[in-house]
């Protein structure tokens, strides 16, 4: 409440024109001349030259007031009654019974609420004071006191919000709900246990840094105990990680983090779950964990092969344990696409190079190839050759060597991957120092399938300075066969012609390998513009081998080119693979995550591709999402170049979600569908993590002028408060300026006309 503001102070001020030295020069050269050309004494009487004089000298005090420019200021005080808002936290965690007598944390809240009651009638019965209480978990909101009672809690009641906990939002919040008025204090009542999703996640500190700039002190009182070791026990899952897409017959690796507390010398059982074709989970794959101290985070590595294609659930779950209280955080769930004809690479290679980043990305970007990456470090040469058996363990369909030197995989792994090759598996060699001959590949098991022969005279060793006899240097381009600029490797428009030209408009190559003396059976793809072979092909077996000298296509994408880049790769694996023949289009759905908070916006992208991996740019798109209680709305897909992309919002209720696109092209008969599932994941943040902070209470306290008390304390808090000065002051001061105004104006024009009406009229003008 604000009482009427009383004047205080009124004063004269003066602000002149330039300086006061100014004015006063001006001043006295006005007087001279009014004193150097008084009125005509002989031609008026003394009555007429004094009211002329009085005029010009009216005219002049005008003048030099508004050079002046005076104004009266006033300054005014307003007594206002300061707030005292206390916060009171609602969330979950206040359950928690870790009090004396087995008291839950609001039960201790409440009863030193119910001790300060007297305290706080005191304090708003004195007249100077008004008491604000809000309740608060995630949101905040304000609490009416019940006639007399400042105070109207009794048992806690559930909220919609009471899963998370947003002190520093509540503070924020008491803040701004205060502005205008005089704050005295703020009074924090909690566990300090802070678990807010965004946008309600602002950290405490800094809210409370915002009330010591305002000069607001804040007290901070906490209720719980922090858990010591061994006090508690909770295993829960913290974290999990898994390919968005997998492929029947293909390992799928799960990836994950439990954190066990209070579970030493414990067998924790952890089992991943997969959903089948009735959608009915079902344990897939098990391990068990053996804690060796209090508190511990585990990684854990599970597998599962999919064996019928389709959406499927996954969850990750740790078996409860005796004693544990919170059992929403021991499982986490996520889905994955199971395709059928995923075709799978292994790529092998020795240096990290600009390419080989390049290439795995445009690779990865194809929803129906998989990548399996090993590097082989050539400075590790020490520990070659490696064994490679486990990654050829599962079949690939094509294998891609890097700039990798024969000497660092063993015989029998070659021996094998030309097994592989003979049976129809694909293999591509590509540019590099210890590529081709110059890495002793043709006196190798894997000799026979390559389509250059063997030159023991182009090794390049280690230790040696690079050959140049065994590079082409500087920039070159690709120019297609003219005999097999057909094949699909190097299509890049329908018509040959047309593929010719796009192939003289791309950006030139960084040199490239001498390949040598190719077999008879080898044919050349295309060569460089001086001539260089640069792709040569050969068929070994029912497989494909190809060799290709250059590594530096990553400048076709760095310089505007990146779709010719990315088709280039593409249709090389799928003519390795032999799926260049393929006619069956796809729809694919892509999911930016599969697990997301309530609320949060998910983007996806989708295209319908044709054979060679190109968007059908013809095809016309709709979606929408479907809720866990089977409610569906659309969601907008716009067009983004060839393919289309959307955003799903207002995601609120948990459960599993289903994204349901439809993509029909001119003249199809039915749409085709596609169905991509999500997750969407309400982890209770109280009871996962539902320890008190008194640390983080004390920090906030503590930039403030306020401080840290005990419960018992809060009537002393009250008292405090209302010995300081019970009243605010607000000042106000505004001010008049007397010379820019009409009356001033008025009276320099009278004084004027007024003089020289009178010398007309006397016949002096």
């Amino acid at each position: 409440m604000t009482q009427a503001p009383i004047v205080e102070e009124i004063s004269l001020a003066w602000d002149p024109l330039w300086s006061a030295a100014f004015v006063a020069a001006c001043a006295l050269g006005l007087l001279a001349v009014l004193v150097a050309f008084p009125p005509d004494r002989s031609r008026l009487s003394p009555a007429g030259r004094a009211i002329l004089t009085a005029l010009r000298f009216a005219a002049f005090l005008a003048v030099v007031t508004c050079m002046l420019r005076p104004a009266i200021v006033a300054t005014s005080k307003a007594r206002q009654e300061g707030t005292v808002v206390v916060l009171v936290d609602g969330s979950r965690s206040m359950t928690v019974t870790d009090g004396a007598a087995g008291r839950s944390r609001w039960d201790e809240m409440v009863l030193a609420l119910d001790a300060a009651r007297p305290a706080a009638r005191r304090l708003t019965g004195s007249g100077g004071f008004e008491l604000a209480v809000r309740r608060f978990d995630r949101d905040s909101r304000a609490v009416a006191a019940a006639g007399d009672d400042p105070f109207p809690f009794a048992a806690w009641q559930d909220g919609l919000t009471a899963d998370e906990t947003a002190i520093g939002a509540a503070i924020e919040d008491a803040l701004e709900a205060a502005a205008g008025r005089e704050l005295a204090a703020l009074i924090v009542l909690s566990d300090g246990g802070h678990h807010a999703y965004a946008p309600r996640d602002a950290a405490p500190q800094s809210a409370a840094r915002r009330a010591a700039d305002a000069a607001v002190p804040l007290w901070s009182i906490t209720f719980g105990r922090p858990l010591g070791e061994g006090e508690g026990r909770d295993a829960a899952v913290t974290s999990l990680a898994v390919e968005q897409t997998g492929y029947v017959g293909n390992l799928l690796e799960v990836a994950a983090r439990i954190r066990l507390e209070g579970l030493a010398g414990r067998e924790v059982v952890v089992s991943l779950l997969a959903e089948d074709d009735s959608g009915t989970m079902g344990e897939v794959a098990r391990t068990v964990l053996r804690p060796g101290v209090e508190m511990v985070e585990e990684a854990v590595r599970l597998d599962w092969t999919p064996a019928t294609t389709g959406e499927r659930k996954l969850t990750l779950r740790v078996e409860p344990q005796d004693g544990e209280a919170v059992l929403a955080n021991n499982e986490l769930s996520t889905f994955v696409a199971v395709i059928d004809g995923g075709l799978k690479v292994l790529y092998l290679e020795g240096v990290l190079r600009v390419e080989q980043r390049f290439l795995r990305r445009v690779l990865a970007a194809s929803p129906d190839i998989q990548v399996d990456f090993d590097w082989i470090d050539a400075t590790l040469r020490d520990r070659w050759p490696v064994d490679i058996s486990r990654r050829l363990g599962a079949k690939h369909d094509v294998y891609l060597l890097g700039d990798l030197d024969s000497a660092a995989i063993r015989p029998q792994d070659l021996a094998t991957m030309l097994g592989r090759i003979e049976a129809g598996a694909g293999l591509g060699m590509l540019g590099g120092f210890h590529a081709f001959e110059a890495g002793g590949w043709g006196s190798t098991p894997l000799g026979p399938a390559l389509p250059f022969e063997e030159d023991r005279l182009a090794r390049q060793r280690f230790e040696e300075p690079i050959r140049k006899g065994l590079h082409i240097d500087g920039r070159l381009k690709l120019v297609p066969d003219p005999q097999f600029s057909g094949v699909s490797i190097l299509r890049l428009e329908a018509a040959d012609a047309d593929t010719r030209t796009a192939w003289a408009a791309m950006p030139s190559l960084e040199g490239a390998n001498r390949l040598g003396r190719l077999r008879p059976s080898t044919k050349t793809l295309a060569t460089t513009d001086g001539g260089a072979t640069l792709l040569v092909a050969r068929e070994y077996g029912e497989g494909r081998v190809l060799a290709f000298a250059a590594d530096s296509t990553w400048r076709w994408a760095m310089q505007g080119a990146g779709d010719q880049h990315r088709r280039f790769w593409r249709q090389l694996v799928l003519w390795l693979a032999r799926r260049d023949a393929a006619e069956a289009d796809m729809l694919w759905v892509k999911l930016a995550q599969r697990r997301i908070a309530p609320g949060t916006p998910l983007p996806f992208d989708t295209a319908l591709t044709k054979p060679d991996g190109e968007a059908d740019p013809a095809a016309s798109f709709e979606a929408l999402v479907v809720d866990p209680r089977g409610n569906q709305r659309p969601v907008r897909v716009a067009r983004q170049r060839d393919a289309f992309s959307g955003t799903i919002e207002g995601c609120a209720e948990p459960g599993d979600w289903r994204l349901v696109v439809r993509a029909q092209r001119p003249g199809d008969a039915e749409p085709q569908e596609r169905v991509a599932r999500f997750t969407v994941f309400r982890q209770d943040l109280e009871m996962a993590n539902p320890r008190s902070n008194p640390r983080l209470m004390a920090s906030i306290a503590e930039v403030t002028d306020g401080g840290v008390r005990p419960p018992e304390d809060l009537a002393a808090i009250f008292d405090e408060i209302a010995a300081r000065p019970p009243t605010f002051e607000s000042q106000e001061r505004w001010s008049l300026a007397l010379w820019d105004t009409w009356p001033m104006l008025l009276i320099m024009a009278a004084c004027l006309t007024a003089e020289w009406f009178l010398r007309k009229r006397w016949g002096l003008a």
